[in-house]
C-alpha cells in the first residue's frame, strides 16, 4: 500500500531543504580570522628590518633566497586562521609568497625560521 500524496510531498519538502542546508553551508563551523587581512605600512617596515630586506625562504638543504623581500606574508596563513600580528609575519620574495599559497608550513619549517631569525 502506497503512503498518502501528503506525506510522499512532507519527505520531498524535508529533503530538499536538507539538501539546501548542506549547499549553503548551514551548521558548518566557520574558522576564526583576523578582521584585519594585511599587514600594515609600520609592520612591513619592521619585517623588512627584521629580515635585512631579503626573502626569509631556505631550502632544507641549500642556502637562504637572494632575492629582496618584497612581501610581507602569514606564516599561518590568514584563510586558516592566521592573525595578522607581526610573530606571524615572514619576509618572502615574490616568486616564494606565490609558491607557498595558503599552505600552512611545518614545525620543523616554523623552528628552522625561527633559528635562522637569531642569526640575522
Amino acid at each position: 500500500m502506497l503512503p498518502a500524496p501528503t506525506v510522499l510531498l512532507a519527505c520531498l519538502a524535508v529533503a530538499a531543504l536538507g539538501i539546501l542546508c548542506l549547499a549553503a553551508g548551514v551548521g558548518r563551523k566557520r574558522r576564526w580570522r583576523d578582521p584585519t587581512r594585511l599587514f600594515s605600512w609600520p609592520q612591513k617596515q619592521q619585517l623588512i628590518r627584521q629580515a635585512n630586506g631579503r626573502c626569509e625562504h631556505k631550502p632544507p638543504l641549500w642556502f637562504r633566497c637572494p632575492a629582496p623581500g618584497t612581501e610581507a606574508d602569514h606564516i599561518r596563513p590568514w584563510s586558516r586562521g592566521g592573525a595578522t600580528e607581526l610573530w606571524n609575519g615572514e619576509l618572502l620574495c615574490r616568486r616564494h609568497n606565490r609558491r607557498k599559497s595558503n599552505r600552512v608550513p611545518s614545525p620543523l619549517y616554523r623552528w628552522r625560521l625561527a633559528r635562522r631569525r637569531k642569526k640575522y
